[in-house]
């Protein structure tokens, strides 16, 4: 039961920019550190910015134990919860995501984004738990972000695929999806279309998604986030050769970002060509991109490597990158299938 796909929303126009160099934003936090008085050798609290840079980074254990570190000397601090929050949910400890996102929110009720996270953590939850009561309360707490800033995109996105998929006795509707896709093309057109295009996806209507793509890829957008939507779509609709299209197009945006080369290795895949090039790509992005649940995980990057290892019949080599897989994002039927199936074969293999 999935309240909150978050495969649909992770690259949506919240999606985060590409992180910085994680040696430069260290660099800068030593320098920050070094700058400020020590008492007793102990290194003193981070403040909010410096959370957010690490988190930027892709040091998500880091900032989970700045965060809690920084809270013993400043309880009442809304945003230290709120990267507490932030953190947690990264690293898929998603009890601690909801108890600090809860306290954000009452430290500070009218913030819209620590609502917007509240409901994405109450999701998760939900679907880990099939829990109807966890589903309720991320239906209000996505409502409630949507009514403190009816500006706030990425929170109109998450309500309105929650509409989508919810059952009507939670609250889902159609008609309410669509008014909220309907909002954000008011605000911004394009983004609309983007959101018209993933309310399509989720009501599996796929067909009726891709032209809505399509339209949004006509327009040449200047923001990677575009480009990386469709391809996540054309990725679950194993099209190797819109793939290959659009990872051209996007290439000009932004050349260097590891995402893309996740993209590229796993239209190799799909397609069945290049393999052991798509191998050395799928590493590479692995050892630069942090993974971020706004956008590809890491989890995502071991999977795809095992399928490449499974193509070539390495199902040792399969098995365990699957293994990690799942071990990342433990939810994930699709990964527990493929741990599965990789054990068989190297049960066949042992006879």
């Amino acid at each position: 039961m999935s309240f909150l796909n978050q495969s649909s929303t992770r690259t949506g126009s919240a999606a985060a920019k590409l992180r910085p160099v994680r040696r430069a934003v260290v660099l800068l936090l030593t320098a920050v550190c070094a700058a400020t008085p020590v008492v007793a050798g102990s290194r003193p609290a981070m403040n909010s910015e410096e959370l957010r840079r690490l988190f930027e980074s892709g040091e998500y254990r880091q900032v989970q134990s700045a965060s809690q570190k920084a809270l013993e000397s400043a309880p009442q601090d809304p945003s230290l919860h709120y990267w507490l929050a932030r953190s947690s949910y990264e690293l898929g400890i998603y009890d601690t995501a909801v108890r600090a996102a809860e306290d954000a929110c009452r430290l500070n009720p009218q913030s819209s984004d620590f609502q917007m996270w509240l409901g994405r953590a109450y999701g998760r939850k939900a679907e880990i738990e099939s829990s109807f009561f966890l589903a309720r309360k991320t239906r209000r707490a996505l409502e409630t972000a949507v009514k403190l800033d009816g500006n706030n995109i990425a929170a109109r996105r998450n309500l309105a695929e929650y509409y989508t998929e919810a059952p009507w006795f939670l609250g889902g509707s159609k008609d309410k999806a669509r008014q909220q896709v309907d909002a954000i093309a008011a605000l911004n057109p394009l983004e609309g279309t983007l959101a018209l295009a993933d309310l399509y996806r989720n009501a599996e209507q796929p067909q009726d998604a891709q032209k809505q793509y399509e339209l949004v890829l006509e327009k040449h957008p200047a923001q990677l986030h575009f480009y990386l939507e469709a391809l996540d779509f054309y990725e679950h609709q194993r099209d190797s050769l819109s793939m290959a299209r659009v990872l051209a197009a996007a290439q000009g945006v932004a050349p260097h970002d590891p995402r893309l080369l996740f993209y590229r290795a796993v239209s190799r895949v799909i397609g069945g060509l290049q393999l052991e090039q798509a191998e050395q790509e799928l590493r590479q992005f692995l050892a630069e991109y942090p993974g971020n649940s706004d956008s590809v995980s890491q989890a995502e990057g071991r999977d795809w490597l095992g399928g490449v290892y499974e193509k070539e019949g390495k199902w040792k080599d399969a098995l365990e990158q699957y293994r990690q897989a799942l071990q990342l994002e433990p939810y994930r039927k699709r990964f527990r299938k493929a741990v599965e199936r990789a054990e068989k074969e190297v049960k066949k293999q042992g006879k």
